[in-house]
């Protein structure tokens, strides 16, 4: 009998009340039934990450949380529940365990279902993070663009206007930037993407459209299944000191 997984979700921000059972319930629609997500937040840091700063002060509250949350309860893979993967490659020095941010999953996926990748994300603010995220990949030549929606992410659960905001960008991502993916960049846009693709499918345009919470979900529950975590050759376990 295969083993019960439990996964670890993360959020590495602050403010109350962010994540809605609605959320809960889409970024956890593609695991298997008996996988047990628990539920966690870090309790200092920023309200939000929205640019570098926010993240700087974020990631060593992530690698505390997580470590602390890994040595007293049995867990077989971390989500860091931020596109921008603040803590991520730390908490991977640390932890024998899959740890993913919502960037790379997303990617992943979507770089097998066309050629050119376009990223929606929140405000302008975010975008020299995913830039960098792009080139340490080396994936410059397929993630080709990056709109923002110009909403901050607490404003994200206004559905209509998110909806209203994304299509637009959606399509000048498909129409000036001639990408075949969309990928949400950012893990807050959530419970859109089948309403994103009907809207864009009556405009001529077949094209997938990936959430990154759900992606990211996915494959740590599948690389926690085939017991993989991350090399330790490339995250070495920090030296020890004193």
């Amino acid at each position: 009998m295969a083993k019960k997984l439990t996964l670890l979700d993360l959020l590495p921000v602050t403010a109350p009340g962010i994540l809605t059972d609605a959320m809960k319930q889409d970024m956890q629609k593609y695991l298997s039934t008996d996988t047990q997500v628990i539920h966690t937040q870090i309790p200092n840091g920023p309200i939000t990450i929205e640019c570098e700063y926010d993240e700087a002060f974020s990631a060593p509250e992530v690698v505390k949380l997580a470590v602390s949350t890994a040595a007293e309860r049995p867990i077989d893979g971390i989500f860091v529940n931020c596109f921008g993967d603040p803590g991520v490659r730390p908490t991977r020095e640390k932890i024998t365990l899959p740890v993913f941010g919502g960037f790379e999953p997303a990617i992943y996926l979507a770089l097998g279902l066309g050629d050119k990748v376009g990223i929606v994300t929140v405000m302008k603010n975010v975008v020299p993070m995913i830039d960098a995220a792009i080139s340490r990949a080396g994936l410059k030549r397929r993630v080709t663009s990056v709109r923002t929606l110009n909403m901050p992410v607490l404003e994200l659960q206004d559905h209509e206007k998110l909806m209203t905001n994304l299509y637009q960008e959606c399509k000048k991502a498909i129409e000036e930037d001639h990408v075949s993916v969309l990928v949400m960049g950012c893990t807050g846009i959530v419970g859109i993407n089948a309403e994103m693709v009907n809207r864009l499918r009556k405009d001529g345009y077949d094209i997938p459209v990936l959430e990154a919470a759900q992606c990211t979900m996915t494959l740590l529950e599948l690389y926690a299944k085939m017991g993989l975590y991350q090399s330790r050759e490339t995250y070495m376990e920090p030296p020890k000191k004193g």
